[in-house]
């Protein structure tokens, strides 16, 4: 352990993914997930996740993007990446991040079903760097002129099931904002730190 430890103290560059916002602690089950990461590169892969979204209509492809990026901004967890001790969260400033988008429409039913099922396959067996980020990414799958599928893949160390509920509600309510349906604003999401703190809180009280 010592010894992957201190090659990746060599190797490790905080600001690889661009200006540090905050430092946040990690809580007990990221570093679990964290360690095996670094016992086992294979086995992180279990912590991979992703969601599909079939989008029917025509797309404003330039409101997607830019509620995705705004789903990334309110989340602090979204724009982390993890320390080389697995004991710290480095959350990076906000940017524009790129949808990259796949033409899958003019190819005819059977290549174009084999190209979505490796596309879904790659979602989830392609590693992410923990140390670098970004933990969270975006695939548009352009089948029709009026059928997309967004593909969300993220790591399980910054992002479970609840939070997915969460991420495609907000980036339903953005996108109807950002091609200008009259929506309430949303609330300011809750901060990833505050639960931290709370779970470090509740771990140190005495039963």
């Amino acid at each position: 352990m010592s010894t992957i430890l201190d090659n990746d103290l060599q190797d490790f560059d905080p600001f690889a993914a661009g200006a540090i916002e905050r430092v946040i602690g990690t809580t007990e089950a990221q570093r679990e997930i964290w360690l095996a990461d670094r016992l086992s590169p294979q086995a992180s892969l279990a912590y991979n996740e992703s969601v599909s979204l079939v989008l029917r209509g025509r797309l404003d492809v330039v409101a997607l993007r830019t509620a995705l990026d705004q789903v990334v901004e309110r989340h602090d967890a979204l724009r982390a990446a993890v320390s080389v001790d697995g004991m710290q969260l480095f959350v990076h400033e906000a940017m524009p991040r790129d949808l990259p988008i796949d033409h899958l429409e003019s190819l005819q039913r059977g290549p174009r079903d084999e190209a979505l099922a490796r596309a879904r396959a790659q979602a989830v067996s392609e590693p992410f760097d923990l140390g670098e980020g970004p933990l969270v990414r975006a695939l548009l799958l352009r089948r029709g002129e009026e059928l997309h599928e967004l593909l969300l893949s993220a790591h399980h160390i910054v992002c479970d099931g609840w939070s997915w509920g969460r991420i495609i509600d907000e980036l339903g309510l953005l996108y109807a904002q950002a091609v200008g349906v009259d929506i309430e604003p949303l609330p300011e999401p809750d901060r990833y730190e505050d639960y931290v703190q709370w779970e470090a809180t509740e771990a140190a009280s005495p039963e």
